[in-house]
């Protein structure tokens, strides 16, 4: 039993000591755990700062790689401004004012570059007025540097001419800056807004209006509107982006037509001049053409013409085109103008009041020079009511090449003949006339994959308001090929296509003009002062053709009789019909006509002709009685030839008949209008050698 106990204590002493070295060794792992701790926190501690240090190295360098490529980006928009903005035009003539645009689907994008550290104006008018316009107002504030966008209208002339704030912002700010000279804005609104208070952009000519102000408005005060630094220029907003000069490889050559410092004194003067083409070894093409106006002489130069002559290429011929050549010129279709320039025909180059020019697309080229000698007629028609007398050097500069294009184009022109059998009733707020070129004209001339229309200039006078280029195809009225609701006088530049419309042969082509006479008190007729009216369209096309012009009147008699006049004193319808068409001389007529034809003798087929309705009118000008511009004063033989027949109009002359008809009785214009438009013509087919294709 003793040494059971004995084994006990043993056992028990063994288990007291193990238990002592446990709790010594748990004390030294526990200050052992103490030391790892501490030092493992020295350690996070370490790693999380140096964590936090790299998260903030590679912070920076993300944000230092994202702003270079912000400033890359904006270096680059800077670089492609020009490509960024498809459309550029300074809107004054001290270039104070810059629009850039670019046209999109339903919107587009202004940028306005103006030099003023104040508040600039836009806007969108019916008539370049304040009245009625669609205004937005721009400027950046001197304190923050921020920019400010306001969509305004102007009031009626009762609410004074400052603008007024529209109740619905349709303009939206993009960016905008200021530097010691220039407030640069830009923003972007939709085409159509549906806002009463906005202006809709469409394709017709739009008059853009501007105004600058030398300092910030003041928000919540009334506007100020600038009545000295301001003013409107026309624009075609949603054409195509223009055609650029040619560049270097295509070495263009220039050859300027000018006149020689002629004296400009009259109301209204037609002068042409015959030049001779630069001496080539072959064919040129022209690529492009731009006016050279006279200083200052801008208002008195309302278009111009260069048409090309086609002489026959003999030796007495040539010697008498070069004499041609040595003189300062000659008034347009009067007497004074030698025969041989009625060769003269076609126009090479069309430019009308308002118009840059035009650079011709790149695949095709108007022919120069394609015979030597060649020789070209300048014609300018000058229109200076106020008989000022100015020395002009005006004309056109021509850019041509030798390397030809793959096409060659040409001018046509269409509408309605020019002559006094043009009638525009007075006191209208609208009325329509229309030229036709037939289908049996295009059927006869135009080859068989017809012709591809790359412009168009559309031209009437000063009470032209609407104008268009009608299409018909069998018995299909096609879109327009070119058409302008707010057609604007001094505003003539060609009009480009987004598409080439092709007219094949047997098409039929309308020129529509819609005319406003509601300030007139007497009827306008048809004439080449800008007083009268004309209706006329220049198409720019390829292939060249032999069609030079293809117009419509109403047929003499028949205009009589819908004016009402069955007889006439002394002269049948086949005299007058004569005298109209061909000049020639009446054997009963009385003593101060039997002498003299009322229009110069010309040739069958003249009827049409833009040249010999101008000698017409020439002739008329050189009347008795006559006053250009003034039918109360008569207009020569119009005023001549008195009436028989009917009783209720007898004794009367037909130019008093035709100012004392009831024209505010809408019955009766629109029958005149039915009459004229939609009743009979006679249609001509002229080709470029002077002869009638039908």
């Amino acid at each position: 039993m003793n040494y059971t106990w004995t084994v006990y204590l043993f056992v028990l002493v063994l288990i007291i000591k193990t238990t002592i070295c446990l709790e010594d060794l748990l004390d030294e792992y526990v200050k052992h755990i103490d030391e790892i701790n501490k030092v493992s926190t020295a350690n996070n501690q370490r790693f999380r700062n140096n964590l936090e240090s790299s998260n903030r190295i590679k912070f920076h360098q993300r944000l230092k790689k994202s702003l270079n490529l912000r400033r890359k980006r904006h270096t680059e928009t800077a670089n492609n401004d020009f490509n960024q903005w498809t459309h550029a035009e300074f809107l004054d003539k001290n270039k104070e004012v810059m629009l850039k645009w670019q046209p999109r689907h339903q919107e587009i994008l202004f940028r306005v570059e103006a030099k003023t550290r104040g508040y600039v104006g836009i806007g969108f008018s019916p008539n370049g007025g304040m009245e009625g316009a669609d205004i937005v107002l721009g400027w950046i504030d001197d304190r923050t540097s921020k920019a400010y966008l306001m969509d305004c209208h102007g009031g009626s002339k009762n609410q004074g001419s400052a603008p007024i704030r529209d109740e619905i912002d349709n303009y939206r700010l993009m960016a905008g800056i200021q530097n010691d000279t220039h407030t640069i804005i830009e923003f972007r609104r939709a085409l159509d807004t549906c806002d009463p208070d906005d202006y809709v952009l469409g394709l017709n000519t739009v008059r853009i209006i501007w105004a600058l102000h030398d300092k910030d408005p003041h928000l919540g005060a009334e506007m100020v509107y600038h009545e000295e630094r301001r003013g409107s220029q026309s624009l075609h907003l949603l054409g195509p982006p223009p055609i650029s000069k040619p560049d270097d490889s295509y070495q263009t050559r220039q050859w300027d037509v000018t006149l020689k410092n002629f004296e400009v004194k009259d109301d209204t003067t037609y002068w042409c001049k015959i030049f001779k083409a630069p001496v080539l070894q072959q064919k040129h093409h022209i690529v492009g053409y731009e006016p050279l106006i006279g200083p200052n002489h801008t208002s008195f130069v309302h278009h111009m013409l260069l048409h090309e002559c086609e002489i026959p290429y003999n030796m007495p011929s040539i010697r008498k085109w070069e004499e041609f050549t040595k003189e300062n010129g000659r008034p347009c279709y009067s007497p004074e103008m030698p025969i041989e320039w009625e060769k003269c025909l076609t126009p090479l180059v069309a430019w009308a009041v308002g118009s840059r020019g035009e650079n011709i697309p790149k695949h095709v080229g108007l022919p120069l020079a394609s015979k030597s000698p060649s020789y070209y007629m300048l014609e300018v028609h000058f229109d200076n009511p106020s008989m000022k007398r100015v020395v002009d050097t005006s004309g056109l500069r021509l850019h041509y090449t030798h390397k030809l294009r793959s096409n060659e184009g040409g001018f046509l022109v269409a509408g309605v003949t020019i002559s006094p059998l043009h009638l525009v009733p007075p006191q209208q707020p609208e009325y329509k006339s229309g030229g036709y070129c037939s289908m049996d004209c295009t059927r006869e001339v135009l080859p068989r994959d017809g012709i591809n229309v790359v412009s168009v200039l559309l031209h009437s006078h000063l009470a032209g308001r609407k104008l268009k280029l009608r299409h018909i195809r069998g018995d299909r009225e096609l879109a327009p090929i070119a058409q302008d609701d707010h057609y604007d006088f001094n505003y003539q530049q060609a009009r480009s296509l987004w598409q080439e419309v092709k007219i094949l042969p047997g098409d039929g082509l309308i020129t529509e003009c819609t005319y406003s006479t509601l300030n007139r008190k007497k009827p306008t007729l048809g004439g080449y002062s800008t007083r009268e009216e004309m209706c006329l369209a220049f198409v720019l096309h390829y292939p060249r053709t032999q069609l030079a012009g293809c117009y419509s009147m109403p047929p003499i008699k028949y205009f009589f009789d819908n004016m009402g006049v069955k007889e006439f004193y002394e002269k049948n319808m086949t005299d007058i019909e004569n005298m109209f068409l061909h000049g020639i001389p009446e054997t009963t007529a009385t003593p101060a006509l039997s002498t003299t034809s009322l229009f110069p003798p010309y040739r069958p087929g003249d009827e049409n002709s833009i040249e010999a309705n101008q000698k017409a009118i020439i002739a008329l000008q050189n009347a008795r009685e006559f006053t250009e511009g003034d039918t109360s004063a008569g207009l020569g033989p119009l005023d001549r030839l008195i009436i028989k027949e009917p009783l209720e109009f007898q004794n009367k002359s037909f130019m008093s008949h035709l100012q004392s008809l009831p024209y505010n009785e809408t019955l009766l214009t629109k029958r005149i209008e039915e009459y004229f438009y939609h009743g009979l013509h006679l249609t001509f087919c002229r080709k470029r050698d002077d002869s009638l294709a039908m």
